[in-house]
Order: structure tokens, then sequence, then C-alpha cells
């Protein structure tokens, strides 16, 4: 039975379930048509402005896949270097666009076309240029208040979220309005504060055009005759000293016997970048196996995770991945590393701490994530937060 192709016959359960669709590409939708039906399958961008390939790897793209460390025995200046290589790599060009590239020529319709294809294909895209720097500015003092809010109170309490004898029972804790999962590393809600019974400063809104361009993006992959709900919105911290990320997907397969990898997405994750690109080498970028959410992922974690390749966003730029792509973050070196002043900087692009001088006062630089989580109606996540507030006495 042909699940996803174009059929006169009765809707399938996969058409109930993910909305019809059509081949038709002659006619993209509108930014209207985006949340009131179903949106045509796009073909692979055209060629005309050099766009980035939507095909499969191909043999010399594997063959030329830098490795992931398999040992711990890198040197931070080490795993920065082979971060750096990593981040060349020509793969990551054929799932990255830019968003200036389309403000005088084809317009939102052609961008949303693109990213939806893209993923389809790569199982994650890298926007450019997505937001200003104002929108960057805001967001960012967001994220500053509420590390500042959330670890205030854990220094309160004497919980440990960043020992320098960190280990997976002081540090693994959830609450209401976080988890600590993995060393170093802290997922706070982004309404943590309306579970707060003691008086605060409720959190500054996002900027309007990032909730719009962040919705558009997500009904364009997530099309149906439905649109897309925002299941979760939150904070990534990770601080300088963090581990790495056991390798995973964000969640467990709807259905096994190689059915889920052939289902179009049905949830994603969006992450807005509020640092440097150069920075973000330091401070852990996220590595991610692409076009795994076409595969099993247990033969993905067995077998693949050597082609793993570093997604670096600068500020302002927008990572976008399928619930399914195997990922992981990884450690923040800030507390041993840091990116030189522009005019001081070395062959290498890196100095040692005790040359550095940087803003936090432990030693490093926190690592600062804004994320949110698109689902088709039906999807349900359980998310793995505690029952007791932070901020309860």
């Amino acid at each position: 039975m042909n699940l996803f192709g174009n059929s006169t016959a009765a809707p399938s359960l996969t058409d109930s379930i993910f909305g019809s669709s059509s081949s038709n590409t002659d006619n993209p939708p509108s930014n209207n048509d985006l949340f009131s039906k179903s949106i045509p399958q796009q073909q692979p961008p055209s060629e005309s402005r050099k766009r980035p390939r939507t095909g499969k790897n191909n043999t010399d793209d594997a063959k030329e896949k830098p490795s992931v460390e398999k040992a711990t025995s890198e040197t931070p200046r080490q795993t920065l270097q082979r971060r750096q290589t990593q981040s060349r790599h020509s793969i990551l060009e054929q799932f990255t666009i830019s968003a200036q590239d389309y403000q005088h020529s084809g317009g939102d319709d052609e961008l949303y076309a693109d990213v939806r294809s893209l993923m389809r294909h790569h199982g994650l895209v890298i926007l450019r240029n997505a937001l200003s720097e104002q929108d960057v500015t805001t967001i960012t003092t967001v994220a500053d208040d509420t590390q500042r809010h959330i670890c205030d109170a854990l220094d309160a309490k004497k919980i440990p979220y960043n020992s320098s004898v960190a280990n997976e029972e002081t540090e693994t804790f959830v609450y209401k309005e976080l988890a600590v999962r993995c060393q170093g590393r802290m997922d706070v809600r982004y309404d943590y504060d309306d579970n707060v019974t003691t008086t605060t400063t409720k959190q500054q809104q996002l900027p309007s055009s990032l909730i719009e361009l962040v919705d558009n993006l997500a009904a364009s992959i997530l099309h149906g005759a439905e649109p897309p709900s925002l299941v979760y919105s939150g904070w990534i911290f990770s601080h300088p000293g963090s581990a790495n990320q056991p390798w995973h997907t964000d969640g467990s397969p709807l259905f096994g016997n190689g059915i889920n990898e052939t289902l179009p997405s049905y949830a994603i994750n969006i992450f807005v970048g509020l640092h440097d690109a150069d920075e973000l080498l330091v401070l852990g970028p996220t590595e991610f196996v692409v076009g795994s959410h076409q595969m099993d992922p247990e033969v993905v974690m067995d077998t693949m995770i050597d082609t793993a390749v570093p997604a670096v966003i600068g500020k302002g730029d927008v990572l976008l991945y399928d619930y399914r792509v195997c990922h992981r973050g990884t450690a923040n070196l800030s507390s041993t590393l840091s990116i030189a002043p522009s005019s001081s900087l070395s062959a290498s692009g890196v100095v040692d701490k005790e040359d550095d001088h940087d803003e936090t006062s432990g030693g490093g630089v926190v690592r600062k994530v804004l994320y949110q989580m698109y689902a088709r109606p039906w999807f349900k996540e359980h998310l793995n937060f505690g029952e007791k507030s932070l901020f309860e006495e």
C-alpha cells in the first residue's frame, strides 16, 4: 500500500492521521493556507540560487565525514579542533539556507517550501539570519533572568548542579520547573514562574517576530488538516564543564517493524541561536546524525555515530530538527578554553583559559538555548519533570 502517494481511493489510516497530501507544486500555499488546510508536498528546491542539495547523502560525503570522539583521552583543545574541522564539512551546506536569500526572491512561501523539503530529506535544517539583533538581545535578556533566578534558588537550597566532583547521583534531579538529567545541563520550562508560589517578576514576552516565524515554520513542516500545536517551550543551560549527553532521540517510536522511519514528521524541535558561531564551538554545539529520522534508532546508535556532525548556529540563526533524529548535546569547554577576541586570535582560534577573561565569576560561559517543540495535534509528549516546586519551602 502506498501510504503517502496520491490515490483516488478512500483515505488511508495514515492520511487520516497526518492529513492528505498532494504532489502538485505549481501553486505553493499562502501563509493563511498553512493553518487551514493540507499543504502539497514540495519537490526539492531548484538550483537557481545554488540552494543546498536535498538528495540522499552520496558515497563521497559519507567517506568524508570526520569521526566523533570514541574515547575520553582527547584534551579540550583537541576536542575543539575536531569540532572546528567537523563544522566545515560539506554535508552541512546541504541543509543550510539563509533567510536573507528569500527577502527579494521567492518570499515566505518559497522559504517554507524549501524548509519542508530539506527537513523531509535530511531531518534537520539550519536557517541563517532568521532573527534581528534586537530580537536576539531580547531573548538573551529573558534567558539570563531565567538562569539567574533558577540558579539562585538552587544555591539557596544547596543543591549542586555543576560541581567539580559531579556525578549522576548528586546532579540528576527534577522539579516542577526544571530537570537536570545530565551533568551540568539544565532543562527549564519557559513558563516556570507560573508554578512559583513566591513573589517573582513575570518573564518578558518573546518577540512577536520570533513567534510568527516559528509558528509558520512548524506549520509548513507539520502540514495537515489541522495546524500543529506548541507542545513545550523551554531553555537549555549548559554550564562550563558539562558532560557530553548520551546519544538519543527525543522520544520512543510510534510504531515498530520499520514503520516509524517511513512516516512524515509528526514532531519537531526548534532551537534559537544566542551565541556567536565561534563561541558555540567552545560552549558545545549539538551533534546530529543526518538523515537518521529515516533509520532504525538502534542501528543508528550502534553503527552511525561516527558520521555525526555539529550543527553550529550563530546569533539569530534557527535550527529545526525532526523528533526522530539521533543527536546529543556536547561538553562545554569554556572553563578551560575560550574564543579569543578577534584582534588576538591565535592560529587555532582559541586561547587557554588562564589567558582569557570571562563574564562568569566561576570561570567559563553558560550556553543558553531557547527551544520550542511543535507536534501534530494528536501527538502527546510525556515530559519528565517533577511534582514538587523548587520554590516551595
